[in-house]
């Protein structure tokens, strides 16, 4: 029949018993009661323990084990008048070498140290046209062999002071150091640095590279609340890098020049007679951050002019003068080398802690 309006249906619809099994109701079970469960907990709280008590403990046993420095039989003396040499004895290291191999770290003392060392050995001109108005000029291979570079030996370039004088130069003879925007072009010259003390053999591995994977280590640990671990890591991580035997000893040969530098012992002051040795010296000066000292030993004496600084002051020169002009080069250079620049605030390329070395160049030297 049909339905009226309004009315409704029901459809009933039956089984034979037993066509369907009937299921009973099984307890629950959580799943780290299982043994799958169990496994993937236990596995999680070891990892947990490892990460927040294990792994800060063993990155202090690392460093204790294998990131100290090895001994040397050589140890820091007196006074040394010449820079370490390579491991094969066929040239001094350079100023960038050294200040890398000091601190363990390239940074802009050791950039300034190599740009005074590649106008001291004749490769470039440093001129202060006005005041606080610094150009470099880079000298035309013709003319590099007039100056007092001639007659060395072993004074090529390296790879990272040739990339320097490329890429501040480029295709230009001179610059102008406040035109200039030079960040990409000394991250470039700092890796070619660390390169090279590898090459050298003063380092087992890159320094760079062993401190940037700590880094990110710390960043992980502190993104994971793990405080102690990102303490540890910043502690110990920076100071992993680790110097091989011969580079232990051209450090404290280093060090041993830069005790000649800054000693007022009377003993060594015949060694300040002779122009050659301020000039030759003063790269290593600037990278210890004892230029002043350094220049202070020679005020008395009528030094010339060096032929690779140009200034447009016509008074009287003297060794005091010329650092002082040079710091006021480099806190430019320093500007030009920071991404960001700001009219206040920039530190001066010789400012800072640590030390490098400096300058190829010849000559004999011994220790007191």
């Amino acid at each position: 029949n049909s339905l009226g309006s309004g009315e409704g249906l029901s459809i009933v619809i039956s089984f034979p018993k037993n066509i369907a099994a009937v299921l009973e109701p099984k307890e629950f079970v959580p799943f780290n009661e299982m043994l799958l469960g169990r496994l993937v907990t236990w596995l999680l709280g070891f990892l947990a323990l490892c990460w927040y008590v294990f792994l800060p403990f063993f990155i202090i046993y690392k460093w204790f084990k294998y990131g100290r420095d090895p001994k040397s039989t050589i140890g820091v003396t007196t006074a040394w008048f010449d820079p370490p040499k390579t491991q094969d004895g066929k040239r001094f290291l350079t100023p960038g070498e050294v200040g890398t191999l000091g601190d363990e770290t390239v940074d802009m003392k050791d950039i300034s140290a190599t740009v005074v060392d590649l106008a001291r050995r004749g490769y470039l001109v440093i001129e202060e046209k006005s005041k606080n108005d610094y150009y470099l000029i880079r000298l035309r291979p013709e003319e590099i062999e007039t100056t007092a570079r001639r007659g060395r030996k072993n004074d090529a370039l390296l790879s990272y002071e040739k990339t320097l004088l490329d890429k501040f130069f480029g295709s230009k003879k001179e610059i102008r150091i406040k035109d200039q925007e030079l960040s990409a072009e000394v991250a470039q010259i700092k890796n070619e640095m660390y390169e090279q003390v590898v090459k050298d053999k003063l380092f087992d591995k890159n320094p760079q590279t062993t401190r940037t994977k700590y880094y990110v280590l710390a960043g992980i640990a502190l993104f994971t609340s793990n405080f102690f671990l990102t303490i540890v890591v910043f502690l110990f991580g920076r100071v992993m890098p680790r110097k091989t035997v011969f580079g232990v000893e051209a450090k404290n040969i280093a060090f041993s020049l830069k005790n000649f530098l800054t000693s007022q012992k009377r003993q060594l002051e015949f060694q300040a007679d002779k122009q050659i040795m301020f000039e030759r010296l003063l790269p290593f000066a600037v990278a210890f951050g004892v230029e002043k000292t350094w220049a202070k030993r020679f005020e008395s004496l009528n030094l010339s002019q060096p032929n690779w600084y140009r200034s447009y002051s016509s008074s009287h020169f003297s060794s005091y003068m010329l650092v002082n002009s040079l710091n006021n080069s480099f806190r430019s250079v320093t500007t030009a080398a920071t991404p960001t620049r700001s009219s206040t605030g920039h530190s001066s390329g010789f400012g800072g802690g640590g030390f490098s070395g400096g300058g190829g160049g010849g000559g004999g030297g011994g220790s007191w």
